[in-house]
């Protein structure tokens, strides 16, 4: 973790990160429609039973836990948290595939048109919890996830960024604005500390006094730290696969938002110099980026 370069930021909730997103509107979409059918359905089952005992009991668990499973899944998409919370989203998952799985064992096999109903609405929350399995659990490069993430939109807003290192344990590049220049102290701050009388001369000559003592040659002027000359060509082009915020002590870095499409011109180190649509030229985290 890079806890140099800043720390977590609060991410609130945004709709068009839902909508935006065909992907995760559909799949939502049809959770909650599925679990709908498995709600009412249950309800009615257990209306029409005689005793509580011959409706499965577990089914209701079931029904209670991908309730907030899908609220979770919502959340989680909504505020741009899909890679901070996805190890922990599959893990939900995995336990919600069992539990509506065996909630279809228990119902499809009876007679009553609301039993099967039930199984039906589990059958369909776990096909779309097999998806999301598969989703959340893909890195972002897979084919098939960066095949899914290319239908959203572009978001026009930048999300607070993560810190670099938590997706690669990759450290900054020094530039010439993140380089702390050394520390220069005056006569006046010394209070007597600076040695004001020259060196004797080595070997008792006088002619190594009056070298120290004469002045001093002129130093090869060097031309001062400026910021990283932008290339000419950008060949490659790459595409935003999370929001990135550039750190404003530094200004060699571009800010880009989830899905946006940047022009690259070198892709052989850990910090690309990219380009954006609106002609801003600075370095971005490769890890934030993926080739198309």
């Amino acid at each position: 973790m890079d806890n140099s370069r800043g720390q977590y930021g609060r991410k609130g909730v945004n709709m068009g990160n839902i909508i935006g997103d065909p992907f995760a509107l559909a799949t939502i979409s049809i959770s909650m429609l599925a679990w709908l059918m498995a709600f009412i359905s249950c309800i009615v089952g257990q209306t029409q039973v005689e005793t509580t005992l011959q409706f499965p009991v577990f089914a209701w668990w079931a029904v209670v836990y991908t309730l907030f499973l899908i609220i979770g899944i919502f959340v989680v998409v909504a505020s741009d948290t899909i890679q901070t919370y996805h190890v922990a989203v599959v893990g939900y998952l995995a336990a919600g595939v069992i539990l509506s799985s065996s909630s279809v064992n228990f119902l499809i096999y009876s007679s009553r048109g609301s039993f099967q109903a039930a199984a039906a609405g589990f059958i369909l929350l776990s096909m779309v919890q097999i998806v999301w399995i598969f989703y959340f659990g893909s890195a972002p490069s897979a084919v098939p996830r960066a095949y899914l993430d290319s239908f959203a939109m572009t978001k026009e807003s930048p999300m607070n960024r993560q810190p670099v290192g938590q997706f690669g344990g990759m450290g900054r590049p020094e530039t010439s604005t993140s380089v702390q220049p050394p520390q220069m102290y005056t006569s006046a701050q010394l209070s007597g500390f600076e040695n004001p009388s020259p060196l004797p001369a080595l070997n008792g000559s006088t002619s190594g006094a009056a070298a120290y003592n004469g002045p001093p040659a002129p130093k090869p002027s060097t031309p001062a730290d400026t910021e990283v000359v932008p290339p000419t060509e950008y060949p490659y082009r790459a595409k935003a696969i999370y929001s990135y915020e550039a750190n404003p002590e530094d200004a060699n870095e571009i800010s880009f938002s989830k899905h946006e499409i940047l022009e690259v011109s070198d892709v052989s180190g850990r910090w690309w110099q990219a380009r954006k649509e609106t002609g801003e030229t600075g370095i971005a985290p490769s890890n934030y980026l993926i080739l198309l």
